[in-house]
C-alpha cells in the first residue's frame, strides 16, 4: 500500500469541500494548516500524547446561519484580544487550554495563506458526547468549514459538520470507515444477541402488565420498526462499550462467544445488568410512545379541554424511567469497560452478560492465511491476504480462537486506539479495520431550532 502525507489529507479535504459546494482555501493553504496540527501532535505535554481539535472559521462570517432560537446549549466563539500564528510552538501551549472533549481552536488562514488562531469554542462537549454515542447531545454541528482533531502522535481527522471526511493515521489515509455494525458478516455474527435483546423487551412488556404496551410492540406495522430502531440502539451501545475502551489508550479485548474453551478466566463473574438495562429502557420507550399516541389521537388531535391524570403521570414517569435507564446504562458501559485495563481480554456471552475479565486465550494452532476485508461485505475483489505475524499478541491470540470457534466474534483494541473486528467466514479468518464507531453521518440532517 502506496505511502500517503499530509498532501493526500489536504487534496482529500479540498475535495469534500468542493463535492459541498464550498470554495476550497487551496491545497498549499490546507497544507500550512494541516502541516502544524501534524507535527504538533507528535509532541508530548508533561510525558502525555498531545491532543488537539481546530476549526476553520471565517472570523468575519463566524455563524453564517444561525438557528432563529437557539437553544443554551449551542456553541460560541470567545475572541482573543490578539491573534495568534497558528504554530506547533503556539498548539503546545494552546492545547493545555482547550481540552478537545470540551473546548476547540478556531483558527483560519490570512491573505498570504498561512494560519492563525482568532478564538477559543465552547461547548464542543455536547457534540463529542454525541460523537461518542452518549446521551445528551444537543445536536448541533461544530462550526466551520471544517474540524481536524488530533488525536495522538501522527493522527488526524477531518469532520465537516455532521460527517466525516478523512483520516491520516501515519502513513495511512483514510476516507471511508467500514460500517460493519450495519452489514455484512459481523452484523450477522452479533444477530444471536440481538434476538435475545428483542426477546427480553417482550419479556418485560409482559411483566409491566400494560395492554397497550404490548399492542404497541405487537403491530405489524410498528414491530418492525420498533425492532429496527432497538436493534440499533443495541449496536449503538456495543460501539460505546468500544470507545470507552479505546478511550483508556491502554489496549483491550472484548470476546463474544457462548463457550469457555480454551479461556483461562481470571476473574470469573455473572454481570448481567447491561442486557437487563438495555431491555427495561427499550420497554419504557415503547410505553412512553403508546401513551403519547393515545394523548395525541383521544385528547390533542381533537382538542379536547382536559387530559386524564393518569394518563399525564404515565407520560411523565416513563420519561423519568428512560432517563434513569439511560443514566443505568452509562454505568454499566464505564464499568465493563474499565475492565479492560487488566491484562487480558473481556469476555461476553452474545447478549453483552459478562462472564469475566482478565482471560487468557489457550487456542495454540496457528491460523494459516488471514484476510484483511476492505468493506462490510465480503468479497474475493476487496479482500487482502496479510501476514498476521505483523501483528501483536493481542491480535493474534484473537484470531487463533475465532478461527477455532466460529460462533464467536472478537474486537482487539490497540494501544493506539485503533479498533478492529475478527471471525472466521467459512475456511477464512477475516478482520475489518478502521470501524465506524462513532456517531457521525454523510448526510445533511436539518438543524434543530
Amino acid at each position: 500500500m502506496p505511502t500517503k502525507s499530509i498532501t493526500d489529507l489536504a487534496r482529500a479535504v479540498s475535495r469534500r469541500l468542493r463535492r459541498d459546494g464550498i470554495n476550497s482555501p487551496g491545497v498549499p493553504a490546507l497544507i500550512r494548516l494541516l502541516e502544524s496540527v501534524y507535527f504538533a501532535s507528535l509532541k508530548t505535554e508533561e510525558g502525555k500524547p498531545l491532543q488537539v481539535r481546530v476549526a476553520l472559521v471565517d472570523p468575519a462570517n463566524a455563524d453564517p446561519d444561525p438557528p432563529p432560537m437557539p437553544r443554551p446549549d449551542r456553541w460560541t466563539i470567545t475572541k482573543l484580544t490578539s491573534r495568534l500564528p497558528l504554530t506547533v510552538a503556539n498548539l503546545v501551549k494552546l492545547s493545555k487550554a482547550a481540552d478537545p472533549w470540551s473546548s476547540c481552536l478556531a483558527v483560519f488562514l490570512d491573505s498570504g495563506g498561512e494560519p492563525f488562531v482568532w478564538g477559543l469554542v465552547d461547548q464542543t462537549v455536547h457534540f463529542n458526547v454525541q460523537l461518542v454515542r452518549e446521551t445528551g447531545g444537543s445536536g448541533y454541528a461544530p462550526p466551520g468549514l471544517f474540524q481536524v482533531f488530533a488525536a495522538g502522535a501522527a493522527d488526524l481527522s477531518v469532520y465537516r459538520e455532521y460527517g466525516f471526511v478523512a483520516r491520516l493515521q501515519q502513513d495511512q489515509l483514510l476516507t471511508r470507515q467500514s460500517d460493519v455494525f450495519s452489514r455484512g458478516p459481523v452484523r450477522r455474527r452479533l444477530l444471536p444477541g440481538i434476538k435475545r435483546y428483542l426477546r427480553a423487551i417482550s419479556r418485560q412488556l409482559l411483566l409491566m402488565g400494560t395492554p397497550d404496551y404490548l399492542e404497541e410492540w405487537e403491530l405489524q406495522d410498528s414491530a418492525e420498526i420498533w425492532k429496527k430502531e432497538l436493534s440499533e440502539d443495541w449496536l449503538s451501545t456495543l460501539c460505546r462499550l468500544l470507545i470507552s475502551v479505546q478511550r483508556y489508550r491502554h489496549g483491550g479485548a472484548l470476546l463474544i462467544t457462548r463457550t469457555s474453551r480454551d479461556l483461562d478466566i481470571k476473574y470469573k463473574i455473572d454481570y448481567r445488568r447491561l442486557p437487563q438495562a438495555l431491555a427495561s429502557l427499550a420497554a419504557q420507550k415503547i410505553a412512553q410512545m403508546s401513551v403519547r399516541d393515545c394523548l395525541n389521537m383521544k385528547y390533542l388531535e381533537d382538542r379536547k379541554k382536559f387530559i386524564p391524570r393518569a394518563l399525564y403521570l404515565d407520560e411523565a414517569i416513563t420519561a423519568s424511567y428512560i432517563d434513569d435507564y439511560e443514566n443505568e446504562i452509562t454505568g454499566c458501559v464505564r464499568f465493563i469497560s474499565s475492565m479492560s485495563c487488566v491484562d487480558g481480554l473481556i469476555l461476553a456471552s452474545p447478549d453483552l452478560s459478562i462472564r469475566g475479565f482478565g482471560v487468557e486465550i489457550r487456542t495454540r494452532k496457528e491460523v494459516e492465511a488471514v484476510y484483511l476485508s476492505l468493506g462490510p461485505a465480503l468479497s474475493d475483489k476487496r479482500l487482502r491476504r496479510i501476514d498476521s505475524s505483523h501483528y501483536g499478541t493481542r491480535h493474534r491470540t484473537m484470531m487463533r480462537f475465532c478461527f477455532a470457534h466460529p460462533e464467536s466474534i472478537g474486537f482487539v483494541i490497540s494501544q493506539d486506539g485503533e479498533i478492529r473486528a475478527m471471525a472466521r467466514v467459512k475456511d477464512r479468518l477475516v478482520m475489518w479495520e478502521n470501524l465506524k464507531v462513532l456517531h457521525y453521518w454523510d448526510f445533511q440532517p436539518k438543524k434543530p431550532p
